[in-house]
């Protein structure tokens, strides 16, 4: 049988034929490729802005409350600025214990006034989030200054005080301690010397109470300043007794030494060569004298010196006729009964000189 030729004709395929239509469809992107991966890139772009606007905006809300946080921090400092300074301005450097303490105040002081305020970061683009952040920064930073300076007034402030309390402390203790000092010296001086001894009992209660306190470490100005006028009233309670009893002695000795001098006038008597009710006609004159009057005067003209004779003086009473002077400057001799006449009269003698005898 013949073979048809043209039905039996046979095709050869190579394999490298087969790899390298596989690389063209390889090569070929399809349609539907293309438009997955645009729709990708355009979702990525947009979540891109999204997020950075989202950023941006709570950024720009953080800073607006930094902002406000900023300022009432800022009010903070100003008030405890003018605390300061009134602390300042009322104390001395008498009335703290260490200067240095007003030192530290004045230079936090000087501090927080260069921190007042709120700083200006100019104008913020709310969508420009490195210029939000930057002004975020800017403004965290102040006050985070501005609380450090509160703080630093704060602790200076209490620095200050303590510095008082304890110069007030001190100050207390050494008038207590003085005070206990003359205390003491007072109830050693005092013995014997008040009107009531019980004073100087309770005195010496209130010195070793007194020492007591004085001598507590944690004693404040209260309890040093009590004990201190304790002690006081106690003092003043010695120091009247004292002076009641002196006046007391003072008044006994009195009425003692009137009482010998009455004595002492009662027991003199009346004084010898003294005369009472006696006349002297004769002596050209007359004597009538008490012992409580003064010598009586004599005109002599019966005398071959003639002249008047003087009186002499008279102490308590008694005529002293030695001190007696005549005209001319002469003594003259006591009346006696050798002299005396009986009628009263007396007769005397004398020289040239008016001496009588």
């Amino acid at each position: 049988m013949e073979k048809n030729e043209d039905l039996e004709e046979t095709q050869t395929i190579s394999p490298l034929d087969l790899d390298e239509a596989n690389e063209n469809k390889k090569k070929k992107p399809s349609k539907k490729t293309i438009i997955i991966a645009s729709t990708i890139a355009a979702i990525v772009v947009l979540a891109g802005v999204g997020g950075y606007a989202y950023a941006s905006n709570s950024a720009y809300d953080s800073y607006g409350s930094r902002v406000e946080s900023a300022k009432e921090t800022d009010s903070k400092l100003v008030k405890k600025i003018a605390e300061a300074q009134s602390l300042v301005k009322a104390t001395k450097e008498s009335d703290v214990l260490d200067k240095a303490v007003l030192d530290s105040l004045n230079k936090s002081l000087k501090v927080g006034e260069s921190r007042k305020g709120i700083p200006d970061v100019g104008n913020v683009a709310k969508w420009n989030l490195w210029s939000v952040s930057k002004a975020k920064t800017i403004v965290s930073n102040d006050m985070t200054e501005a609380n450090d300076s509160i703080n630093a007034i704060g602790k200076a402030m209490g620095k200050v005080e303590s510095s008082k309390t304890a110069k007030q402390v001190k100050d207390a203790k050494d008038a207590l301690d003085k005070t206990i000092a003359d205390a003491e010296n007072l109830y050693k001086d005092s013995e014997g010397k008040v009107q009531d001894n019980k004073t100087r009992e309770s005195l010496k209660t209130a010195i070793d109470n007194a020492k007591k306190t004085s001598g507590d470490k944690k004693a404040d100005v209260k309890s040093l300043t009590a004990a201190n006028d304790t002690l006081s009233k106690a003092v003043k309670a010695v120091n009247d007794s004292k002076n009641a009893k002196a006046q007391a002695d003072a008044q006994k000795q009195a009425q003692e030494q009137a009482q010998q001098a009455q004595a002492q006038a009662q027991s003199v008597g009346t004084p010898s060569g003294g005369y009472s009710g006696y006349a002297y006609p004769n002596v050209g004159g007359s004597y009538s004298g008490r012992a409580s009057q003064s010598a009586p005067s004599y005109s002599n003209t019966g005398s071959s010196s003639g002249g008047s004779v003087s009186s002499g003086t008279s102490t308590g009473g008694t005529w002293d006729w030695k001190n007696a002077k005549d005209s001319v400057g002469g003594g003259f001799s006591p009346i006696t009964k050798d002299n005396i006449n009986p009628d009263g009269s007396a007769t005397g003698g004398g020289d040239s000189h008016g001496n009588m005898w």
